[in-house]
């Protein structure tokens, strides 16, 4: 019978080596968007469309993002267009387009960094129904 070991070294760090490009300095947060049909917890349970967002598998999640840093929302929702708004119904209506890429999507990727222009309260909606999001709280760093 016969055995093998394998050894592996890294190293921990510390020094540049030129090896490895310094992180990102702006932390990332980053969102998974699905639809799901609404539940009676819901704030907006009898009102707009019957199907919610689910933000990390979560109904209605409100968010509180800071400005100056960017958020990745990665999207996957068939027939339901996801993005920022500053109105509370959706439908389009108030979309945000300073600091946010990707937006109207219904598959693949909504970055949105929020700054001084936004105000301290924003919703994520979809551009086709209504009532489909709920909060995003703007705080400052």
């Amino acid at each position: 019978m016969a055995f093998v070991v394998l050894t592996f070294a890294c190293s921990s760090g510390g020094g540049d080596d030129g090896m490895m490009p310094d992180p990102d300095p702006t932390p990332t947060a980053d969102f998974t968007v699905r639809v799901a049909t609404k539940t009676s917890n819901h704030p907006w349970a009898n009102q707009g469309h019957s199907v919610a967002f689910t933000i990390n598998g979560t109904e209605a999640l409100i968010l509180t993002l800071k400005r100056g840093t960017t958020y990745v929302f990665s999207i996957n929702t068939p027939t339901h267009p996801f993005y920022i708004s500053s109105d509370d119904s959706g439908g389009g209506a108030g979309k945000i387009t300073n600091g946010v890429t990707g937006s109207m999507t219904q598959n693949g990727t909504l970055r949105f960094t929020p700054n001084s222009t936004h105000p301290d309260l924003l919703y994520y909606q979809c551009s086709v129904h209504l009532k489909m999001g709920y909060l995003i709280n703007i705080t400052d760093p």
